[in-house]
């Protein structure tokens, strides 16, 4: 087994143990689907398109346990394809976020567990063909120690191991080594100031291609959590060495808020100015459990199908610029959701990928009756590199319906619509499918 798949494995193996330790305290829901899908362009060909209909299955999961010593919040998906004609491989993607939480000395100490599994192109500036794919998984360990401080302030110390491994792209695996201190201090029983200083050692494995270096981040933040209203903002800076004598400092800025008006509407935004890499942008994309063994609000949503990322999975840091904006409505029978948003990235190591653009996600599902299901939803980017002087403009529609025959078992008919428009010449891709499946869900 790759070891990639090795070390996913280790937190659901933990996952499970912790469950079993409070006598299956933990909540399980999964769904399993089966069926027929017919893609009119399954290589995502410019010219001369191969269609072709194939076997499609797939298991989806999701895993959440808040109790005093353990808390736990996993996701997953796994899906085979069984393509004709010897055309590609019979393929399994899958994909796995989850983080574990081990209570070890209450309000003391605490060990934690985090893995990111996810499928992300090869190639970025190729379409999303199956040859085109590969596993990327990044997995983070280590202790967590809070301890008193003079003036009414609580420390925090963090230590972390993280491991980073690409399926093709070799240039990319490394190992990190990070520690962060933090000075809390509470000003009112709404807010929150903290300071904290943050350094990240990274060794990559393969020292031909990728630079080794260290990253210092100091910065203040201050939070303030009301009934209905949440703002959180990060100022400081961050500084880059290089272990071959060259550095890079920019300063560090976040800011994001949140505002429930409504039991029912939610609005969102984030502003960000700061460094980053693939792998801290897969961990910052796990969705946690709460460290103070709070319960979850709701149990985490089972993933419906496995997407392919668009990740430049490469060794070099960058400087990204962004700004999110989101609104979300779930009443009893309506749920709608949109989140446009801007981004600005630029690669220290190499300009090649540098890139800026803007696009948004619409969603929206309606429960027609008790049985029946429709949904749509909606992607569009717009990204321009820079340097390369390309851009591309990408749509993604889709619909879904879904039947319940019973509370467990049902019937789903999925279309989706891509569509991408290429100043690079050969790269307008156009691609239907249509998925015909029986599903069957624990709830």
């Amino acid at each position: 087994m790759p070891i990639k798949y090795v070390r996913a494995s280790v937190i659901t193996a933990a996952a499970l143990a912790g469950a079993a330790t409070d006598a299956w305290a933990a909540r399980v829901d999964y769904t399993v689907d089966v069926g027929v899908e017919d893609n009119d362009n399954v290589t995502y060909s410019a010219v001369d398109p191969i269609a072709q209909r194939y076997l499609r299955a797939g298991l989806g999961f999701a895993i959440t346990e808040n109790v005093s010593a353990w808390q736990m919040s996993l996701t997953g998906r796994a899906e085979y394809r069984d393509y004709r004609d010897d055309l590609f491989g019979s393929t399994v993607d899958g994909e796995l976020a989850g983080r574990a939480n081990w209570v070890a000395l209450p309000e003391r100490l605490f060990f934690t567990v985090e893995d990111s599994l996810a499928v992300q192109p090869v190639n970025v500036l190729a379409a999303d063909a199956p040859g085109n794919r590969q596993q990327v998984n990044v997995f983070a360990l280590g202790p967590t120690l809070l301890f008193n401080m003079p003036a009414a302030m609580q420390g925090r110390a963090e230590l972390r191991y993280v491991n980073s491994d690409a399926e093709v792209t070799d240039e990319f695996n490394s190992q990190h080594v990070a520690l962060a201190l933090r000075a809390i201090r509470e000003l009112s029983p709404t807010s929150r100031l903290s300071m904290n200083a943050q350094v990240q050692r990274v060794d990559f494995d393969n020292d031909v291609v990728a630079r080794d270096y260290n990253r210092y981040d100091l910065f203040a933040r201050y939070s303030r959590s009301l009934a209905h209203f949440e703002l959180g903002a990060d100022l400081g800076y961050s500084h880059i060495d290089y272990r071959r004598g060259e550095s890079r400092s920019d300063p560090l800025l976040r800011l994001d808020a949140e505002w429930n008006p409504t039991p029912s509407s939610q609005f969102t935004a984030a502003v960000a100015r700061q460094f980053s890499d693939t792998a801290t942008d897969a961990l910052r994309g796990v969705e946690t459990a709460a460290p103070s063994g709070e319960p979850a609000d709701t149990p985490a949503e089972v993933p419906g199908q496995v997407l392919t990322g668009d990740a430049v999975v490469n060794a070099s840091p960058y400087e990204v610029r962004s700004a999110d904006l989101g609104y979300a409505y779930t009443g009893p029978r309506l749920h709608f959701a949109i989140s446009p948003y801007l981004l600005k990235r630029n690669y220290i190591d190499s300009d090649e990928f540098d890139q800026k653009g803007h696009g948004g996600r619409f969603d929206l599902e309606w429960t027609i009756r008790p049985q029946l299901t429709l949904g749509t939803y909606a992607t569009h980017e717009n990204l321009e590199y820079t340097v390369l002087e390309r851009e591309d403009k990408t749509l993604r529609l889709g619909v879904l319906l879904r039947y319940r025959w019973t509370r467990h078992l049902g019937v789903n008919l999925q279309w989706e619509r891509y569509k991408r428009e290429s100043t690079e010449p050969g790269q307008d891709v156009e691609q239907n499918i249509v998925y015909l499946s029986l599903s069957y869900s624990n709830r």
